[in-house]
């Protein structure tokens, strides 16, 4: 039989205003450029240690609903920082693709056609910090 409930949440009888459905959080998320499966949810919840609770549901029929708390800002930073240095999602995928488009522009534009690893090594992290730096400044 499977556990509809694995990390023993609260079920709360109304949902507080700071917290938001499946559907509402997964949209969230997608508007802050953090991509996870929706049926992830609560496992990327507790890994992130994103407050989760259980709402009573209406009805005698269905699960019972999950709900999450908003992230902060500071926190919402934090997963994206943890998950950029993960190859296994998007955010991960997607820096090391710019690593690579980096890595073979610098590459094409040395003199000579001469650049040793360490050299192109440099200028790809010093190109990529002033990348995240300038999309750390956008608004949330």
């Amino acid at each position: 039989m499977k556990d509809t409930n694995p990390f023993d949440l609260k079920v709360l009888a109304k949902a507080p205003k700071d917290y938001l459905d499946t559907d509402e959080f997964f949209e969230f998320l997608v508007k802050k450029n953090i991509s996870v499966r929706k049926d992830n949810l609560p496992r990327f919840a507790y890994t992130h240690k994103i407050k989760i609770s259980k709402k009573k549901r209406e009805g005698s029929g269905g699960t019972v609903p999950t709900i999450y708390k908003v992230p902060t800002k500071s926190k919402l930073e934090e997963i994206k920082k943890t998950m950029s240095l993960n190859n296994n999602n998007a955010l991960g995928k997607e820096n090391v693709e710019k690593k690579e488009k980096k890595i073979l522009e610098i590459f094409d534009n040395a003199e000579n056609k001469k650049e040793s690893k360490s050299s192109i090594a440099d200028k790809v992290t010093k190109a990529l910090v002033f990348l995240v730096i300038e999309n750390s400044s956008e608004e949330y």
